[in-house]
């Protein structure tokens, strides 16, 4: 259908007719549509009206901002949502193309002379709405307008943000000005500013469980030394998404302050905490983070294990060696377990060899893991000899390492344990055969 027919329909009083042809509009992006689209926002089905908002969204011209900030009002709560999408998606769009640095010391209420000659009228005439918006009466719009500037990168409507996050009293829009200063704290030149305004948020965000969760994204993003006290008590904050983004922005921070909180942040009830706090310790790069690396690794899940391998691997080599060999020795098996384990991660051999004797059998089993990862050729006969181990789990282990070792001389080997009593280690045996052409 041309551009003409389709908004026909838009205009026909079909709701279900206008409803398709403002996706079609939407989908072609086409320019010529939005005056059509704005009218469509009147019409009286929420549909209709919703559908409109999307499609303004999807063209992604400033010039639908004001209609879309009327829509932010409607009745209709899904209304509503699309057109704070399509605010959304304006300024996303927009951002790279807008003159910032022209903007930077500028009110967006009253811009100079200067500004009115360097940003495009309708650029200027969105943010002037916008920031407006910021001091409405209705919380959807305030909510609307303050994600949009900061989307667009708008540093004038710092202090005006700033204000909403630190004393509006609805929870949403102190959230949604957090969100905008987040953004803004990649452009503004003055990091400390941002950080002390987030700082003294964090401070008083309550039981507003949102507000803590942008704030503690802000502060991260940011990374500036301010924000250390205010990440290190987001550490105790009860929803776990503000632990997470406490250990990566205590990690981007790269003070090595952090590395005890972080250390008990590794014993959180929440795994994505400890996944996070584990990272965070390999990124700030201290030998202290390595004891308390290796002591997370018992009981843990696949994911925190390999996290904490990765950690290890940025961590001073000799130390983590030091450390590892330490724990082989433990008397409790399960450190001597996961050291045995990060051996393999680290490629660290030595002591391999003896762990593969050890009287625990889930000692023996990450040995012989471990042994293949660490691709030392003498160790085949080692774990040729694993494959007749009393314990099945540590006989499947064998293979497995051979299998990773490479070494087509263990095929024979291999070939004896083919009627191996137990399918689950005769199935490890047929792989590593597979794999080093047996």
């Amino acid at each position: 259908m041309t551009v003409e027919a389709l908004v026909a329909a838009l205009r026909s009083g079909d709701a279900e007719a206008a409803r398709a042809a403002a996706t079609v509009l939407g989908e072609r992006g086409d320019r010529r549509a939005l005056g059509a689209l704005a009218q469509a926002l009147r019409s009286h089905a929420p549909t209709v009206r919703a559908a409109a908002c999307e499609a303004l969204g999807a063209i992604e011209d400033v010039r639908a901002v004001p209609p879309l900030v009327s829509m932010l009002r409607d009745d209709d709560e899904d209304v509503r949502a699309e057109a704070f999408s399509a605010l959304f998606r304006i300024g996303q769009a927009r951002a790279s193309a807008l003159p910032t640095e022209a903007l930077a010391g500028e009110d967006p209420g009253a811009p100079s002379e200067m500004a009115t000659q360097l940003v495009w009228p309708a650029d200027l005439e969105a943010i002037q709405l916008l920031h407006r918006g910021l001091g409405d009466a209705d919380p959807e719009v305030r909510i609307g307008a303050a994600y949009t500037l900061g989307r667009l990168g708008v540093i004038g409507s710092f202090d005006a943000l700033a204000a909403l996050l630190l004393r509006d009293p609805d929870d949403d829009v102190r959230a949604a000005a957090a969100f905008a200063l987040g953004d803004l704290g990649e452009q503004q030149p003055d990091k400390r500013r941002v950080a002390a305004v987030l700082a003294r948020a964090w401070a008083s965000v309550g039981d507003a469980d949102e507000v803590a969760v942008l704030v503690a994204r802000a502060l991260a993003e940011l990374a500036h030394r301010d924000g250390f006290d205010a990440l290190g008590e987001a550490l105790k904050h009860r929803d776990d998404r503000v632990r997470q983004l406490a250990c990566m922005g205590l990690g981007r921070l790269g003070d090595p302050g952090a590395v005890p909180r972080l250390a008990r942040a590794l014993r959180d009830p929440h795994k994505g905490v400890r996944r996070f706090a584990a990272e965070a310790l390999g990124r700030l790069g201290d030998a202290l983070a390595i004891k308390p690396l290796i002591q997370a690794v018992p009981g843990s899940d696949a994911e925190l294990r390999s996290t904490v391998g990765v950690a290890l691997d940025r961590l001073d080599r000799t130390a983590v060696r030091g450390a590892l060999r330490h724990s082989l020795g433990a008397p409790d098996a399960s450190l001597r377990e996961a050291a045995a384990y990060l051996m393999g991660r680290v490629r660290d051999a030595e002591g391999l060899a003896t762990a593969l004797t050890d009287a625990d059998e889930s000692v023996r089993k990450a040995a012989a893991l471990a042994m293949g990862s660490c691709a030392e050729p003498g160790f085949r006969p080692a774990l040729e000899g694993a494959l007749d181990d009393a314990h099945w789990p540590v006989r499947v282990a064998a293979a497995e390492g051979l299998r990773r070792l490479g070494e087509r001389a263990a095929v024979g080997a291999l070939r004896r344990r083919a009627g191996d009593p137990h399918p689950v280690v005769r199935n490890a045996v047929r792989v590593a055969l597979e794999s080093l052409g047996g």
